[in-house]
């Protein structure tokens, strides 16, 4: 063989190695094929509406407290109008078994009945005026026997005209009467409207 011949087979030699060697060696990393952007099949919705925040979740109702009514009288813990349960006697007449009288210059009282006890409240009142007074009452230890109002006589502007309720131990426990004058249904009570205030203890 030649020296050319040798000098190219020495050439294709070095050109193989060189390959082998090239094609081992880590190069640059290939910047590779952008990826495509993702199809959703049709009726599928946007890929916005998968991700976004989910909503909270919703606050649970808490119901009002309800209180249950007296079996025997009907009646609640909630303030309430209660109904008259003996007409027999007029209420400016004189009534039978009364403990305690009281008119609005002795608000804020406490007193304390045996069962069957009547405590009575006269409030001023004129007849003049439309106002009336407004006397709900909590609890369920005594009962209305009856009330209503009456005029002592004189001109129309007069101020001798009283509202007058009695009320019965019936059972024990506490009852909250809680009157106020001259306010008409949902309005809004001022300080200067009259009230009268009396808690009820009757013992068993």
């Amino acid at each position: 063989m030649t020296a050319y011949g040798v000098a190219v087979v020495m050439a294709m030699v070095f050109i193989i190695l060189a390959g082998g060697c090239v094609g081992n060696t880590p190069g640059s990393p290939s910047p590779g094929t952008p990826a495509g952007t993702p199809t959703l099949p049709p009726g599928h919705p946007p890929l916005s509406a998968i991700t976004a925040t989910p909503s909270p979740s919703p606050v649970p109702t808490i119901s009002s407290p309800k209180f249950t009514p007296d079996p025997r009288t009907g009646c609640t813990m909630d303030p309430h109008l209660p109904e008259p349960v003996d007409t027999s006697v007029a209420v400016r007449d004189p009534l039978p078994g009364i403990r305690y009288s009281f008119n609005e210059s002795e608000t804020g009282r406490t007193v304390v009945l045996g069962k069957g006890d009547i405590v009575e409240i006269t409030l001023r009142w004129a007849p003049g005026v439309a106002w009336e007074w407004d006397v709900p009452v909590s609890g369920c230890s005594i009962e209305l026997l009856n009330d209503g109002y009456y005029s002592g006589g004189g001109d129309f502007w007069n101020q001798s005209g009283h509202y007058r309720a009695r009320y019965r131990a019936v059972s024990p426990g506490t009852s909250f009467i809680d009157g106020i004058f001259g306010v008409s249904p949902g309005g809004t009570p001022h300080e200067s409207n009259p009230r009268f205030n009396l808690t009820v203890i009757v013992e068993s």
